[in-house]
């Protein structure tokens, strides 16, 4: 593990209190889900012109795969936080990362969890859900007038900052996954959203990035 950010204290002190922050706001201040693995399995899903279909199967069973293999990669990183050892068999022989991959790695876990925390505070405060997951409120303001889908941002860079304190192909394939599950779980929030709120939402994805902050548009002179 010498070499790699995940073998210095201060890395896996980061990636312990990333871990307990996480699990605080899904006890505390839950943010529930339409798309969720849980609620996608027995519902039919919105069709982009308004009927109402079925999950093909090769849907449902990348509904079940892409997190799990998501999943697998996350744990994997944490259980070589916990147990340093773990990490010479998710590393190639020898493996070694540059100092400055520790700084990027805490960067993406200090940022992943502030955008985390005020997306979660910001839908918590202003908004309430009905029985789908679903907000009764468009929320465009905070850190949602920077980003349309803030949480999965967030968790995208915890995701990355964890690959980044053990570099090992299995974490990046797991990362890869996260990715494009969250890819298909937003696309399909988006069409539920657009059908509950219409034009405004459509003015709101015009104007706001999805993943990042779009950038600014100057008028014209």
């Amino acid at each position: 593990m010498e070499g790699i950010p995940l073998a210095m204290p201060a890395v896996r002190l980061l990636v312990g209190g990333t871990c307990a922050l996480q699990m605080a706001l899904l006890v505390a201040l839950p943010v529930p889900s339409p798309v969720s693995v849980r609620r996608m399995r027995p519902r039919r899903r919105v069709a982009a012109h308004g009927e109402a279909s079925l999950p093909t199967a090769p849907d449902r069973l990348t509904d079940l795969v892409l997190p799990s293999l998501a999943l697998g990669g996350l744990l994997l990183c944490l259980a070589a936080a916990v147990w340093p050892a773990i990490g010479y068999y998710l590393l190639p022989p020898g493996a070694g990362a540059p100092i400055w991959l520790a700084l990027a790695s805490g960067g993406c876990l200090v940022l992943g969890n502030a955008v985390v925390l005020a997306a979660v505070v910001a839908l918590r405060r202003q908004t309430t859900f009905d029985s789908r997951g679903q907000s009764r409120k468009l929320i465009t303001g905070g850190i949602f007038g920077w980003l349309q889908h803030p949480i999965v941002t967030g968790m995208g860079l915890i995701y990355l900052g964890l690959f980044l304190t053990c570099p090992s192909p299995l974490v990046l394939g797991g990362l890869v996954c996260f990715g494009c599950h969250q890819a298909r779980r937003t696309a399909q929030e988006e069409v539920l959203l657009a059908a509950r709120f219409g034009r405004p939402y459509h003015q709101y994805r015009a104007r706001v990035g999805r993943f990042w902050p779009r950038w600014p548009t100057w008028p014209k002179a």
